[in-house]
């Protein structure tokens, strides 16, 4: 059973909680480590891209110490990412809908609304030492190409410190979970709520740009891409792109 005793620590403003709790992990702060701010000066998602953080959102992250091999820390990602959904359910009204994009954004009506970036540390066995998971979540404050979660809650009035109870609680029943089972189920659920399944998608990576249709995750959560019948590449980084 994995329980975690969540020590959450709150600033005003910050640069960036990811770099705060990257130290604190490098310092062996227990799991369940939490830094949260309530704006960052330099927030950052994932490949270095910038997260701007104005007040009224939910800025945090937080140390799991999995102590397993990179390619299982990997699923983390999802079981984070259907951790949040959960959390987000409750205030999504029925007229609007959220999806999981590949690998680690959420969505709301086809605008992004929740990020996720992890950073892991090897131990000297090449195993997970520490994992240092990264959320944003637009909830009263999102930029103008984005959707906040309170825009599409209805008569439901966040507060970002009860929401962000709400995804610790949530975050450490799908950690659990996945400690107990594996990442079978969690691929299942995380499929079923996937954005742009079975549809066409171009994936920008370092050397060339691919265009298939997103058909699966394999194991270690690479995207599955049918180029043409009978020939399916797996996709581990990079930028996709719907309606390709």
């Amino acid at each position: 059973m994995t329980d975690i005793n969540w020590d959450i620590t709150v600033a005003n403003t910050l640069p960036s909680t990811q770099d705060v709790a990257k130290v604190k992990a490098a310092e062996n702060a227990p799991e369940g480590t939490v830094i949260q701010a309530m704006s960052q000066s330099a927030g950052r998602g994932r490949q270095g891209n910038e997260w701007t953080s104005p007040m009224g959102n939910l800025y945090m992250s937080l140390i799991l110490r999995p102590m397993c091999p990179p390619d299982l820390a990997g699923q983390i990602s999802f079981v984070t990412g259907l951790a949040l959904s959960a959390a987000m359910t409750p205030y999504v009204t029925g007229d609007h809908k959220k999806t999981l994009k590949w690998p680690n954004d959420i969505l709301i009506d086809g605008k992004k609304c929740a990020g996720i970036l992890l950073e892991s540390n090897l131990s000297s066995e090449g195993l997970v030492e520490s994992l240092v998971i990264g959320m944003g979540v637009n909830i009263h404050a999102a930029p103008e190409d984005r959707i906040g979660l309170q825009q599409v809650a209805g008569e439901h009035r966040l507060a970002v410190h009860r929401f962000r109870d709400e995804v610790l609680v949530s975050l450490a029943q799908y950690y659990r979970g996945w400690k107990a089972a594996g990442f079978e189920p969690a691929r299942r659920e995380w499929l079923a709520q996937a954005h742009g399944l079975n549809h066409k998608i171009s994936a920008r990576l370092p050397d060339r740009t691919v265009k298939g249709v997103f058909r699966d995750i394999d194991p270690a959560g690479a995207l599955m891409l049918e180029e043409e019948p009978g020939k399916t590449i797996a996709i581990r980084a990079g930028e996709v792109y719907f309606g390709a």
